[in-house]
């Protein structure tokens, strides 16, 4: 007789996580909390297999983040394991009017992944050297941060900058970028005179933020100069292409992960929210012929993918060979944009490929021989 089928849902917090498992008819079996740590991820697989089910698929919210050492024992336990964006269980509770418990969300996900075959998988992870991916994701965390602090330090600045005396801004330079006129103030152009107190702390602030956010982006540079010989040790030749920096190939390596987790280029474009929705009403049952945009998927990928976009269409020959094209078909400029996004999402994904064949041959090669 066939073991009936199944899927589990997981919805994984700071300390705990809680699993719901269904039936495919959509009954609950199951549901069950745990704490994350290497007893309670132990307790979990343990549980898994002592349902009287053959697991199919076994969704997370937040895969990537503190569903992160769950995924990694269920994926090295050989289950597969799917992402579940945290948007379609806060939809679909909304619409039920269902509580908010965690084993509501639990059991939501898990409805979620009984109702797609397709979602993504989930988790980022490196399948080779991911000593090295760790810290190629600690550095572009990092580094976002510093930018973010020095870009709050600019715009700070810059309304401070506003309200000094008009003889002082007069003799700054005549730019809207902050950052000069910080250093011409630095630098004495300005002949303060006969100031009051608040003004002599706005100047003193300058100064301080000035300071700042010199050691900011010395910070910044340091960490750039790291982010290359990390792209070699994984085998990265992304910036080979054109509109693909160092810093652009690191943020779509940690985002990535392991480019092997997704079989096709139609479920990579899925994944990071560049594959168009149909939106079709009155067209009988034949294909689509108007599409929307996507607004799921890992947006920061996504964003990647429009930054080199603009950059290819600006100075890359064959982007604007195939904008032109797409604009011959009758196509609108928001139609040829997102058609060589997702053009862009297969070349991508496939250089990915490329790099983690070429990684694995290369690790084959200097492993030891086996008798």
């Amino acid at each position: 007789m066939e073991q009936e089928r199944g899927v589990a849902g997981i919805d994984p917090h700071k300390n705990t996580a809680t699993i719901a498992v269904l039936d495919r008819r959509g009954g609950l079996v199951d549901n069950k909390s745990f704490p994350i740590t290497e007893d309670g991820i132990d307790e979990l697989l343990t549980f898994l297999l002592g349902i009287e089910l053959m697991i199919d698929r076994i969704g997370i919210e937040g895969s990537g983040f503190l569903g992160r050492p769950l995924v990694l024992a269920l994926v090295a336990a050989g289950y597969d394991v799917r992402e579940v964006q945290a948007n379609r269980t806060a939809e679909r509770r909304k619409r039920r009017r269902r509580a908010k418990t965690d084993a509501e969300d639990a059991e939501a996900i898990a409805r979620e992944t009984l109702s797609d075959p397709q979602l993504p998988p989930a988790g980022k992870h490196c399948a080779l050297s991911p000593d090295v991916w760790q810290a190629l994701t600690v550095v572009r965390d990092w580094r976002a941060s510093l930018v973010l602090q020095r870009v709050r330090l600019l715009t700070e600045s810059e309304a401070v900058l506003v309200t000094l005396p008009i003889s002082i801004r007069c003799a700054l330079p005549s730019t809207s970028r902050v950052l000069p006129q910080l250093q011409a103030l630095a630098a004495g152009v300005a002949h303060p005179g006969t100031l009051g107190p608040a003004e002599r702390l706005k100047l003193e602030r300058l100064a301080a933020s000035l300071s700042d956010i010199t050691t900011l982006t010395a910070r910044i540079k340091e960490l750039d100069r790291q982010i290359p010989a990390a792209l070699g040790e994984l085998g990265c030749t992304l910036t080979e292409l054109c509109g693909v920096g160092v810093v652009t190939a690191m943020d779509l390596l940690v985002e990535i992960g392991d480019p092997c987790r997704f079989a096709t280029e139609a479920q990579f474009a899925r994944w990071c929210g560049i594959a168009p929705v149909a939106l079709s009403s009155g067209e009988g049952h034949g294909p689509a012929r108007r599409h929307r945009l996507d607004l799921g998927g890992n947006r920061a990928v996504n964003s990647v993918l429009h930054i080199v976009h603009v950059t290819q269409v600006r100075c890359h020959p064959p982007a604007k060979d195939y904008m032109t094209k797409r604009l011959a078909e009758n196509k609108t400029k928001r139609q040829a944009r997102r058609s060589h996004k997702r053009h862009l999402a297969n070349i991508i994904i496939r250089h990915m490929w490329t790099d983690a064949k070429r990684l694995t041959a290369a690790a084959s090669a200097h492993s030891p021989s086996t008798p």
